[in-house]
């Protein structure tokens, strides 16, 4: 089912050079430079020397450093922090169209630097990553029911049982080395304008998502962002989607509901809906809520699965999407997650990273960082 594409290793002095070229040209592009008054500023004989540097393909000089810093207004920390990944991230997010994009800029940066950190300890204490990611053989013709095949074959390669919600986020983690953080996505006034993201560097894949949606919304939205991993370069995603408005009659739309569809079938396949929904129940509104609380998905998600598949009619798929599962009571997830907690105390431990820098890109004092160890049966392996 799945291709594993070989994303070759790079050379570490070829990996810095990518990094620092696209850093330059975030910062030249931010600053609204063009690449000729940026040479002009800098003391450059041509673009071609500016854009070798951007494009990764030569090493900036620590003198040019300089002068580009300074022109830019930018501080050489910002170039050289290990846990920047401006130039080499991309983030497609799920957010509400109300959320300006000031806002989300700011969110991005700040969850930039939680990435890094990940993609700095996963690197020291692992090693590069696999050269091979699995990736799902898509095009821009596929159908929303070659989504479902995709997603019922991926909820059957990770062996996610009856339930799939229950052991998705473990599998995806353990079995596709595709973290999942779970954030504070408290922005402005915006205290759910937020629900997820993914996350795509050239040797690293991340979900990211609000820990203070519902569990049926925080299911949904690991599953569309995972259809996003495991099919980013055939499907690209667009920066920023509106999970409750997605532009009609365009590519987007359509990328965005091979997304949906495929979460559905993976949350919900059918062997489980037969499973669970004896025939003579698939007209009963009341027992179908039961079915979504017990797959920890929403009424709705339910109802259009089931009407898809023709198991029932609009009415009835009216019906269940009117009632609601009862809220649970279960806490949010911890912040981010077990085994990143995991990396960042034996990061500490081992002096890949102090206590202060990976408090300071975490947005941390240490007693929170501290705090957040113990919340993981970890004690601090550093002094406060």
């Amino acid at each position: 089912m799945f291709d594993r594409t070989a994303d070759a290793a790079r050379p570490e002095a070829a990996r810095h050079m990518s990094a620092m070229g696209g850093r330059v040209r975030v910062a030249r592009e931010s600053a609204k430079i063009t690449q000729a008054d940026l040479c002009e500023a800098v003391g450059f004989a041509d673009r071609q020397t500016l854009s070798a540097i951007e494009n990764g393909e030569r090493r900036i000089q620590a003198a040019e450093l300089v002068r580009i810093s300074q022109a830019v207004n930018r501080p050489i920390e910002w170039f050289i922090d290990p846990f920047v990944v401006e130039g080499d991230a991309r983030f497609s997010w799920r957010v509400a169209k109300s959320l300006p994009d000031e806002a989300l800029t700011d969110f991005e940066s700040r969850i930039g630097r939680l990435v890094g950190l990940l993609r700095h300890l996963k690197m020291a204490l692992q090693g590069n990553s696999s050269v091979f990611s699995p990736v799902l053989r898509v095009s821009r013709q596929s159908t929303f029911e070659e989504a479902w095949v995709w997603g019922e074959l991926v909820a059957q390669h990770l062996d996610l049982g009856i339930v799939p919600a229950v052991k998705l986020v473990e599998a995806i983690e353990t079995r596709l080395d595709i973290p999942v953080l779970y954030v504070d996505a408290h922005v402005e006034s915006e205290a759910r304008g937020i629900s997820g993201a993914m996350c795509r560097l050239p040797d690293l894949q991340v979900i990211v998502i609000n820990r203070h949606e519902s569990p049926a919304r925080r299911n949904f939205d690991v599953a569309h962002e995972l259809f996003h991993a495991l099919t980013w370069d055939a499907l690209p995603p667009q920066h920023r989607e509106d999970p409750d408005n997605v532009a009609k009659g365009t590519l987007i739309k359509r990328i965005e509901h091979l997304a949906d569809n495929f979460a559905a079938a993976l949350l919900m396949p059918r062997a489980s809906l037969d499973k669970l929904i004896p025939e003579e129940k698939l007209g009963d509104a009341e027992y179908l809520v039961d079915v979504a609380r017990e797959l920890h998905v929403s009424t709705g998600a339910l109802a259009f699965r089931l009407l898809n598949l023709k198991l029932i009619g609009p009415g009835t798929c009216e019906a269940v999407r009117k009632l609601q599962v009862a809220k649970e009571q279960s806490p949010a997830p911890e912040l981010y997650s077990e085994s990143f907690v995991n990396l960042l105390h034996e990061g500490i431990l081992r002096g890949h990273v102090s206590a202060r820098k990976g408090a300071s890109a975490l947005a941390m004092t240490l007693e929170q960082l501290s705090g957040l160890m113990s919340k993981y049966g970890k004690s601090a392996p550093f002094v406060i």
